[in-house]
């Protein structure tokens, strides 16, 4: 039995190589070929351990990773504080707890909190995490575990002591037929 998530996927691939060989057979005929960028593993959008979203994409530092949609976490608040949190629309959170005060204003959807690089070592990515929970940046790195999986790893004293998550890839929107 095939999945049909796993066919919609073929088809919308499909679809996109004849309109990228139509686009390349349109090129040609004015004499010049455009190449398609390949996309790096890295990119796309990841799914945290607290299910907020972060959208990963090249950027002139490398690549950048931005809070694309917020969950709040109920670690470290109280009943009355979550509730109230929850009942908040995430576009009007701000960045509260940055060690700077002229950034605390600053909205936390949309805020960039991954710088990452390819390192040397395959599959992992150098850079810097900021962490909007206690507003700290920390030197750190993100491993590719699988085309599907990643860990975030935040590390202090020279990146000998880290702590990690796992983040899991959102699948793209399936195109209704």
């Amino acid at each position: 039995m095939v999945h049909t998530g796993l066919l919609a996927g073929l088809r919308v691939a499909a679809l996109a190589l004849v309109m990228q060989a139509g686009g390349m057979v349109g090129a040609m005929a004015q004499g010049a070929v455009e190449v398609p960028v390949a996309t790096d593993p890295i990119e796309g959008v990841w799914q945290t351990v607290l299910l907020s979203e972060i959208t990963i994409a090249a950027c002139p530092e490398g690549f950048c990773g931005t809070l694309s949609k917020i969950i709040v976490p109920s670690e470290g608040l109280t009943p009355e504080e979550l509730a109230a949190a929850q009942a908040m629309d995430p576009a009007t959170f701000t960045d509260l707890r940055n060690k700077d005060p002229e950034l605390r204003n600053r909205p936390m959807l949309g805020l960039q909190i991954l710088t990452l690089l390819p390192s040397t070592k395959p599959n992992i990515y150098d850079g810097e995490i900021y962490n909007p929970q206690d507003g700290n940046t920390y030197s750190g790195y993100v491993e590719m575990t699988g085309p599907d999986a990643a860990r975030l790893n935040g590390c202090v004293l020279f990146n000998v002591v880290c702590k990690g998550e796992d983040w899991v890839r959102v699948p793209p929107p399936v195109a209704e037929e």
